[in-house]
């Protein structure tokens, strides 16, 4: 009798948490979003989803609370945070019955241009948790969102990541993979105290090297979920500073000429090397030629323009990357000084280059 009476009550509790539906109505725990200075960042990614999971598993109580409360307030303070700059966002959640619309997983929000107030209503249709755990479902739903992005996708896992098929997780990333290939970005967010997940966790995290892996309870305090969305979503603002590069078209050329000159070269290779010194940082060039008044505008023109053509093949013949570079000429519009005398001409015979380097914005 006994022991009936013990199967009877473990198969009511199975059967609750197979439903999915907790005592107490979900209310979000107190939390006050951190105001990210939206002038210092511009976004990382084109494009991020959230998938929440809304399994069975989750129902399990953490710190005397369901990981699935959990899991939404970590969504919830996530969507607080997040400032509207324009990428694309979604919201899936996956598990199976009622609580996902008897899908695998369920599309709440999205895709769209991310807007707080309805990924706040998307998320609202969350309501319980119930039945498998089918990540690779909702992985493959979130991914497949965004197969028209360009740039950096996120995929943002929240879940206690118990009872998960591997195999079938690792095959829908591998589909990914093929279509993002190194601009797809997962990252993970563990619920509850599953310790046997780590290995998963961790492989998720590392693809293409672009990934992080945090426990929900870090996630705590707006300063750390401030953190968080500024390295998963945000990266630091960058200003542009020019620093101008004037050589003589005296020293470059002969007169009336586009050829470079010994002497010329010798100058922009000492230029060239200071460049690719820099490296990366080195985002844009500028390279404008200009002459005296002597002469028609027209040919003018013409003849900035080829010399600070030649300027530039001679630059990217040296290894300067030729993307950066831009090429115009101004013809005599823009003397330093008057075309009045010999000296004042010779001066205004010249080359700008004009070098961007890129830095941190204040």
């Amino acid at each position: 009798m006994e022991i009936s009476l013990r199967t009877t009550l473990l198969g009511l509790i199975s059967t609750a948490l197979l439903a999915g539906c907790s005592s107490t109505p979900y209310s979000p725990t107190p939390f006050t979003a951190a105001d990210i200075n939206t002038s210092a960042y511009v976004a990382r990614v084109d494009a991020f989803a959230v998938v929440l999971d809304a399994s069975s598993s989750m129902n399990y109580d953490t710190d005397d609370r369901p990981n699935f409360y959990t899991a939404k307030d970590v969504a919830t303070h996530l969507n607080d945070t997040i400032p509207e700059m324009g990428y694309k966002a979604a919201l899936v959640g996956f598990g199976s019955g009622k609580c996902v619309n008897s899908e695998d997983a369920m599309v709440v929000y999205g895709p769209v241009t991310y807007q707080r107030s309805d990924f706040t209503s998307g998320l609202s249709k969350l309501e319980c948790a119930g039945g498998v755990t089918p990540m690779a479902q909702g992985i493959d739903v979130a991914g497949g969102a965004f197969k028209n992005s360009t740039g950096k996708v996120a995929l943002i896992l929240i879940s206690d990541f118990w009872e998960i098929n591997g195999g079938a997780v690792t095959a829908a990333v591998d589909q990914l993979k093929a279509v993002y290939g190194s601009r797809l970005c997962i990252h993970t967010i563990k619920v509850g105290d599953a310790y046997h997940t780590s290995d998963m966790i961790a492989g998720l995290a590392g693809i293409n090297g672009c990934g992080s892996s945090v426990d929900a309870g870090s996630l705590a305090s707006a300063a750390a979920m401030e953190n968080y969305v500024t390295d998963v979503l945000l990266e630091p603002a960058t200003a542009v500073r020019y620093e101008k590069n004037t050589l003589s078209a005296s020293a470059l050329f002969d007169h009336d000429k586009s050829i470079l000159k010994e002497e010329g070269r010798a100058a922009l290779h000492e230029l060239d090397e200071s460049i690719k010194a820099r490296g990366a940082s080195v985002v844009d060039i500028d390279v404008i030629g200009h002459t005296d008044s002597d002469g028609t505008e027209e040919y003018n023109m013409a003849l900035s323009i080829r010399r600070a053509e030649a300027v530039r093949d001679y630059m990217v013949s040296e290894g300067v990357s030729a993307a950066i570079i831009d090429v115009s000429g101004e013809g005599e519009s823009n003397p330093i000084v008057s075309n009045a005398t010999t000296e004042g001409r010779a001066e205004n015979r010249r080359v700008d280059i004009h070098v961007g380097i890129k830095e941190p914005a204040n």
